[in-house]
């Protein structure tokens, strides 16, 4: 599939390069198409184990199947919601259940009864290089989204990580990121990084803007000494920060989550995971659960949050294999959030209960066409 994209890759370019305007635009529209196929060979393995769910008329998520009639999904985005349901490949309704949790990683195990659906097979992730293309696939075959491989696994939890302690100016220079505050007690200012001070590079790595030194950072660990070269007046310093954990929110991370929220919805729990990778696919809240493939056509992840517009969160394959070893724990129902069946008669909820089924079916066909898009 690689050698197969690559080639075609060459072959355009080459023959775009050579027309004029109106002709490279067709070429580059045959072009997509021929990618757009390519990707959904890729996602063949993918459509069969991803299923939407609903609470009403609205998709709220996806899942992934495990087999014995049970879906992995991201649980945040169900707990509080009512009348949840998915729907098989002949849009037949079936109700949905949350069964178990695993609060580290943010994911619920649903019980749906009578689901028939392959066991999910995870692909390891951690052989894959920033770069690395990759798609969100819908249970249709095609992809939701496209994107690279931003920033390799790393972990979100605060003491994990590691943070320098400055406010970067977010304007472009064009060379280097000039800064804007240093915090106090910070491994910044431990090494004697100063306001104004302009950061041309980062472990041998040249700094050309604002995000480019944001993504690096959000890479580095804490106890980590990354060497820093800087410009101060015209001359080069280096300095070597031992870097420490998280206790002071940077102004940096206050402006980056203001512009994200700016750019649309945030899942309510995007931090603390253990260990994600990043891609800057765009989403939305509501694809939380979509299988990640790779151009193999390997599902190496799940979408496990929306950071920002071009931020979107993957819980590794191999990490979902590790937390599965374990059985989830139960999900427990906060007091003032009962159950129907904990609130009612039992001859009153059987009635009550088939209308709710009627109207799930004659839901259904307007949701059919609805699915059919996804």
């Amino acid at each position: 599939m690689k050698f197969i994209l690559f080639y075609f890759f060459l072959a355009s370019s080459s023959l775009v390069a050579q027309m004029g305007p109106p002709r490279a635009q067709e070429v580059t529209d045959a072009q997509a198409k021929q990618i757009f196929l390519a990707l959904r060979a890729a996602g063949t393995s993918a459509k069969k184990v991803v299923y939407p769910i609903y609470s009403g008329r609205k998709r709220i998520a996806y899942g992934i199947s495990l087999g014995e009639e049970k879906l992995l999904t991201k649980a945040s985005e169900l707990v509080q919601k009512r009348g949840l349901y998915t729907a098989n490949r002949e849009q037949v309704a079936l109700n949905v259940q949350i069964v178990g949790v695993y609060e580290n990683h943010d994911l619920a195990v649903l019980q749906v009864p009578g689901l028939k659906a392959p066991i999910v097979e995870w692909a390891d992730a951690g052989n894959l290089s920033e770069g690395a293309f990759l798609s969100a696939i819908r249970p249709d075959g095609e992809a939701q989204a496209m994107g690279v491989l931003s920033v390799r696994e790393r972990s979100l939890k605060s003491i994990d990580q590691g943070f320098l302690g400055i406010e970067m100016d977010t304007l472009e220079t064009g060379k280097g990121v000039r800064v804007k505050n240093v915090v106090e007690g910070s491994a910044a200012g431990e090494v004697g990084i100063l306001q104004d001070d302009i950061i041309v590079k980062i472990e041998g790595q040249e700094i050309q803007g604002f995000y480019e030194l944001s993504t690096k950072l959000r890479r580095l660990k804490n106890g980590g000494q990354p060497e820093i070269e800087l410009l101060r007046n015209g001359e080069i310093l280096k300095v070597k920060p031992t870097l420490k954990g998280r206790e002071i929110r940077e102004g940096v991370s206050r402006r980056l989550e203001q512009m994200d929220r700016m750019s649309g919805g945030q899942s309510r729990v995007r931090g603390g995971f253990g260990n994600v990778i990043q891609s800057d696919m765009e989403l939305e809240v509501e694809d939380a659960g979509l299988p990640i493939v790779d151009l193999d056509g390997r599902i190496i992840g799940m979408v496990i949050a929306r950071a920002g517009r071009i931020s979107t969160l993957i819980l590794p394959g191999d990490d979902i294999i590790n937390a599965l070893k374990d059985d989830p724990a139960p999900f427990v129902i906060e007091e003032g959030d009962e159950l129907l069946e904990q609130q009612w008669p039992q001859g009153f909820r059987r009635d009550r209960m088939r209308r709710e089924l009627g109207l799930m079916r004659r839901m259904m066909e307007s949701l059919q066409r609805e699915l059919e898009r996804e």
